[in-house]
């Protein structure tokens, strides 16, 4: 007979990652709302205070696309009632197409624009996260 705790500790860390990755959806989406800075704005300006217009609605719209993908994948992995394994796979696969992807491209549409390094990305990731409100 199976443990009732263990059974109850199980299934919810089945979901675990698809609520994670809808609280993921949250934090950017509620960015997005009238008179806020979107997310990857705000991670944006710590390295270059004066965003020019072009990149801020660049930074809107890659904000929308983060959340619209957490949404999906939060989806993708509980209809998938997997929660760990290769759904999971499918999505950090997603996640890292999605982040490489934007690298690559950002300066194609912005080539007369200087982004910072890999590192100072996160650093500054990490500072607005840390940031109290």
């Amino acid at each position: 007979m199976p443990d009732p705790l263990a059974s109850l500790v199980w299934a919810g860390l089945r979901y675990l990652p698809p609520l994670v990755l809808l609280w993921l959806a949250f934090v950017f989406g509620r960015t997005l709302r009238a008179g806020a800075t979107p997310l990857i704005e705000r991670i944006a300006r710590r390295s270059n205070a004066a965003l020019p217009v072009a990149l801020c609605r660049y930074t809107r719209r890659l904000t929308a696309i983060w959340c619209v993908y957490f949404v999906i994948a939060a989806v993708f992995t509980a209809t998938a009632n997997a929660g760990y394994g290769p759904v999971s796979l499918a999505v950090w696969t997603g996640t890292v197409v999605l982040f490489v992807g934007e690298r690559w491209i950002r300066p194609r549409l912005f080539p007369g624009e200087v982004f910072p390094g890999l590192v100072q990305q996160l650093r500054d990731t990490l500072s607005i996260w840390r940031t109290p409100r």
